[in-house]
């Protein structure tokens, strides 16, 4: 599956829940969660004054996906209902 296609669903799941200063998909943002592909993989981190700070490779889109959710709640209730819907998202593009 294309990683666009996992970008887009992970845009849709996050900007229902919280607001787009709190996250950047693709590059850094001050103050925010981001996800970046890197030349081995994808990074996973928060970003605050110039600096990445809690970083977290992930070998494929898919790991990134689930470990950008976990950046912003530790809620299990949460994070199930985030993947979830990433899966069902997915699911209807493949279908």
């Amino acid at each position: 599956m294309a990683t666009k296609n996992y970008l887009d669903a992970l845009e849709i799941i996050i900007s229902k829940r919280y607001s787009r200063k709190m996250y950047n998909i693709g590059g850094y943002q001050e103050a925010a969660v981001c996800i970046q592909s890197e030349a081995n993989g994808w990074t996973v981190y928060n970003g605050e004054r110039g600096n990445r700070y809690a970083e977290v490779k992930c070998d494929t889109v898919l790991k990134a996906c689930m470990e950008f959710f976990r950046k912003f709640t530790h809620r299990a209730e949460d994070i199930a209902s985030m993947e979830n819907e990433l899966i069902a998202i997915l699911g209807n593009k493949v279908a």
